[in-house]
């Protein structure tokens, strides 16, 4: 059973997570092209790293941002393959992510449509957390790993920013643990609450 509030002095039982995307709207038929998950419990690193193949054509702005290309994804399988691995990967974990929003929207909808079953989602978001608790100039997960002095080894693939989200989790959650904020409270996501133009 996932807890109400996550603790500050540990990072636990907590998968971080990051998709790449063949565009940003989920009802106009965007769709995952790569997925990647982290999960620690215990001390112990668990990944689950694929790149997806969406079934759509990858709009060339998109592969200017991401570098995912249509020949990367053509052997690759569809979301509804892995669908109940994912699942079972997030359930009973509290789910980290940069605007986790954006991206449980599409992993939620994905597996709905792959007929898996979709676990709870509690989730933090460290979007969020930096808004609230922090000033920094710009709140982009680069911009914030780039102020900490972060190493990013690729920006926007979602392994890379799955360790750079983890990174400035370690960042956010041990300087608010020190000012005295010893947990924060969990965010469970629905999807039909979502704007529909997402």
């Amino acid at each position: 059973m996932i807890p109400s509030s996550f603790k500050t002095n540990s990072i636990n039982n907590v998968v971080f997570l990051d998709v790449e995307t063949t565009g940003l709207s989920v009802s106009k038929g965007a769709k995952i092209c790569e997925l990647a998950m982290l999960k620690i419990v215990d001390g112990k690193e668990t990944v689950f790293n694929k790149l997806i193949n969406p079934l759509v054509s990858i709009p060339y702005e998109c592969c200017q941002i991401h570098g995912i290309t249509d020949e990367m994804v053509s052997d690759c399988p569809p979301f509804c393959e892995v669908a109940e691995e994912v699942a079972n990967f997030i359930d009973g974990y509290i789910l980290v992510g940069h605007n986790a929003k954006f991206d449980l929207h599409f992993i939620s909808n994905e597996i709905k449509c792959s007929g898996v079953i979709s676990p709870e989602m509690y989730f933090l978001d460290t979007l969020k957390i930096a808004r609230q608790y922090f000033s920094f100039k710009s709140n982009k997960l680069g911009d914030i790993a780039e102020v900490l002095g972060i190493d990013v080894k690729e920006h926007h693939r979602a392994m890379a920013d799955v360790f750079t989200t983890k990174a400035i989790s370690e960042y956010l959650f041990g300087s608010l643990n020190k000012k005295g904020v010893d947990s924060l409270e969990l965010s469970y996501f629905e999807q039909a609450l979502l704007s529909k133009n997402i």
